[in-house]
């Protein structure tokens, strides 16, 4: 699994050159990829979908986002599995069955969102 975008080794904004360092507690350059990510129109709402569903189809999730384009979707989902945050298991099948699940990163990652949304709508 390549997790590139979540381990970037530039060094960045606030000077951090390595990713995840101990020394660096306080900088948050490592979310960096993660928010540009989850950040990306609809990506919030699949894992929500997803998670809500447990493991769904393809099919499903484009009925369910009735609003997004086929490749957009193709795409977004591309992404989070790149990452991490969901698992995509194909079974042989005639016709193929492809099904999308929230990895333990992604079931971790969703409830901190819930913590973001928390923080977002105080008053």
């Amino acid at each position: 699994m390549n997790r590139s975008v979540l381990n970037s080794m530039k060094e960045n904004a606030c000077g951090c050159a390595e990713a995840a360092s101990v020394v660096h507690l306080e900088c948050m350059c490592t979310a960096t990829g993660l928010v540009q990510i989850i950040g990306r129109k609809y990506a919030v709402r699949l894992l929500t979908h997803i998670e809500e569903n447990g493991s769904v189809r393809f099919r499903d999730l484009r009925t369910a986002m009735d609003d997004m384009s086929s490749s957009t979707l193709s795409a977004r989902l591309a992404e989070l599995e790149r990452v991490g945050i969901i698992q995509r298991k194909t079974y042989s099948e005639i016709p193929p069955r492809v099904e999308y699940t929230l990895t333990a990163e992604g079931k971790s990652l969703r409830s901190s969102l819930f913590s973001l949304s928390r923080f977002a709508s105080r008053q």
